[in-house]
């Protein structure tokens, strides 16, 4: 008997279709239209999900480090009897050679291939990210993709290292003027030498291993930002040609070629153009994710072009050529004139500055005004600089990165990205804490400031913590967050290291906490203590801590708890003690005034802060102290608020606790 999935409660289905694989999904979807638009709308996202096409008969379903689904499509139905599946109205053949292997049969295969790849990537909201052309392929496949979607990323016409694979000339130039994608490769033999006149391509990179038809003309027509072109030996008078072009403003997206080189010859390569010899370290970016080509001793030409400079250097029978963005020549312009524009500046854009070099770094941190107001949060792998309303946020990664500039942090180079519109950048290190900790050390001696605040998250244990702790005097704010997520919550082991090594003025507790626990002795100092989440915390530990302001939300104590604390400080405990505010659990006034000799007052003022908002007390209870301190409190029955203050008993009729 089937099971009858969709006739289960919604969150069940849901959990189910979730825990499915991907080829568990796409069989269930045939089922019914019903099945295909359930598993369509509730399915989890699979990120970085593609299709990858081979010829007109195959393709691929997955990711970068797995595949779900391959089919193959035949038009040649064998003679036993198959399963069949419905396809956009219609009942197709079907084998499951594999697990993840299909076989379908079509009249012509070419629209079998279209009908599943509209199908899957309807199911999946996904598209075709590469496709691989052959000589038999044609141009159906392709302009029929390009037509669906927006972007292509990469189409190889690829003869598969066989010779006998050979793309006729025409048809191949074809291909490569109607295609679209960002990126095109050619490995493909032909019957004869193909001969393209003018290519005018422009893509994002342009790569033909099996190239030795490429001709300078074909070079210098591409509009391209990587180009490498193999098997065809380029001479150095060529290459001193395509130099002077692209000196003339030609080809201006170009960041790096790479070609082969027949014979090096500096003479015929630098004929008529003036270059020096340059032995610093530039990072060219290329196309590719996490591509950069490192030119550490080359030659540099000695114009810029278009804002650009460009150096060529020879290595291992290639030719690279590299252009980069040339440097702003800030520094040479006269003392009186850097000093200011480096005070014009905002604090982001000082910071931006400073990582574009040592010196600049040097620079910035001599010549600026002193800047008030500047702080700096950070946690393992980020960091905010907040100065007003003008915040940068720093994320430190250990993945590859996807971006190719690098700066100077704490004078180590590392990779580097800016996202403008939301003043955030990566950088990307070994270990990102090890990177939050280089960031701290160059913000914190740029602008002559310390640390301002360190957020522990779950799994982030205590070392930020305490290395902020040891390197500089005070530390204001130590913040413990869960982000109100279960998956967050903290193991009472780390909460209770995290707490009993905290040495800053304040610490914010919202953490949530895997089990029960508790803390016998709470002997910390701070200037101020927040419990937001939790419900650890007991009187004992209230009475043992030595703060001025101590805030508990989540745990509720009774009245007698309450009274138990009035009386530890009517008999001279939490001496530094100014503001209390907890919840109670229930209101008892026998339990609460017991043993106090407590007064009702109407006649003064107490002004105190909630949430940033002032608001006025004018009836509360008072309770002296023989050191000549008094204490008032009040309680909210409903929202069930006690608060408790602290002031000098000479004060006289208006106490504003915003002073404390």
């Amino acid at each position: 008997m089937s099971l009858h999935l969709f006739r289960l409660p919604e969150s069940i289905y849901i959990d189910i279709i979730n825990t499915m694989n991907p080829c568990e999904q796409f069989f269930t979807s045939l089922c019914s239209r019903k099945a295909y638009s359930i598993i369509k709308t509730h399915r989890s996202e699979i990120e970085y999900s593609r299709i990858l096409t081979y010829g007109n008969g195959k393709f691929d379903f997955g990711h970068y480090a797995e595949t779900f689904l391959t089919f193959y499509q035949s038009s040649e139905l064998p003679n036993q009897g198959l399963k069949e599946l419905m396809i956009d109205g219609n009942l197709i053949p079907f084998e499951l050679k594999e697990d993840n292997v299909v076989t379908t049969y079509w009249a012509e295969l070419i629209v079998g291939t279209m009908k599943l790849i509209e199908y899957v990537c309807d199911l999946f909201n996904i598209v075709v990210r590469d496709m691989e052309i052959h000589c038999n392929s044609g141009d159906r496949l392709m302009k029929w993709v390009q037509q669906r979607q927006t972007l292509l990323v990469r189409v190889c016409f690829d003869s598969n290292d066989c010779e006998e694979n050979q793309f006729n000339p025409e048809t191949l130039e074809n291909l490569i003027v109607d295609c679209e994608a960002e990126s095109i490769i050619l490995d493909a033999y032909t019957t004869h030498p193909l001969r393209l006149q003018q290519v005018n391509k422009k893509c994002d990179f342009f790569g033909a291993a099996i190239g030795s038809w490429f001709t300078l003309e074909n070079l210098m027509t591409l509009d391209c930002i990587d180009i490498w072109v193999m098997e065809r030996n380029f001479t150095s008078t060529e290459m001193n040609r395509f130099f002077k072009h692209w000196m003339n403003g030609g080809s201006p997206r170009l960041t790096l070629l790479q070609v082969d080189l027949d014979n090096y010859n500096e003479q015929e390569l630098m004929d008529g153009i003036d270059v020096k010899w340059n032995m610093k370290t530039v990072y060219v970016s290329t196309e590719e994710a996490a591509g950069i080509t490192t030119f550490d001793g080359f030659y540099e030409i000695q114009k810029t072009t278009n804002g650009m400079s460009a150096g060529f250097k020879f290595k291992d029978g290639f030719l690279y050529f590299g252009v980069w963005p040339c440097s702003v020549p800030l520094f040479r312009l006269p003392h009186l004139a850097f000093m200011n524009i480096i005070n014009q500046m905002g604090a982001t854009e000082q910071f931006m500055t400073s990582l574009c070099s040592r010196r600049a770094y040097s620079t910035i941190k001599t010549l600026r005004r002193k800047t008030e107001g500047i702080r700096i949060t950070a946690g393992n792998e980020f960091l905010f600089i907040d100065k007003g309303s003008e915040r940068l946020t720093s994320v430190q990664f250990n993945e590859a990165s996807t971006q190719k500039e690098m700066v100077t942090i704490n004078g180590k180079s590392v990779l580097f990205a800016y996202d403008v519109e939301n003043d955030t950048i990566n950088t990307f290190w070994a270990e990102p804490i090890v990177g939050t900790m280089e960031l701290v050390e160059h913000v914190t001696s740029l602008f002559d400031i310390q640390m301002d605040t360190v957020i522990i998250k779950k799994d982030s244990g205590i070392r930020l913590m305490n290395w902020v702790q040891r390197r500089q005097r005070s530390l204001r704010m130590v913040e413990v967050n869960s982000f109100n997520k279960i998956e967050n919550q903290f193991e009472s082991e780390d909460l209770n290291n995290i707490l009993m090594e905290c040495k800053a003025d304040h610490i914010q507790l919202k953490a949530l906490h895997s089990s029960p626990f508790e803390i016998q002795n709470l002997n910390k100092k701070f200037e101020k203590f927040e419990c937001l989440r939790g419900t650890w915390i007991t009187v004992d530990n209230l009475m043992t801590l030595d703060c001025v302001s101590i805030t508990v939300q989540e745990r509720r104590f009774t009245c007698a708890e309450i009274n138990r604390f009035i009386n530890h400080w009517l008999q001279g405990g939490s001496f530094r003690l100014r503001m209390l505010l907890v919840t109670m659990a229930d209101f008892n006034d026998l339990e609460l005034f017991e043993g106090l000799n407590a007064h009702w007052t109407t006649g003064k003022i107490v002004v105190v802060s909630y949430l940033q908002t002032p608001y006025e007390i004018t009836e509360f209870f008072e309770v002296d102290r023989h050191d000549g301190l008094t204490a008032g409190f009040t309680f909210d029955i409903i929202p069930g608020q006690f608060r408790f203050g602290v002031w000098p008993s000479d004060t006289g009729n208006f106490i504003d606790m915003r002073s404390y």
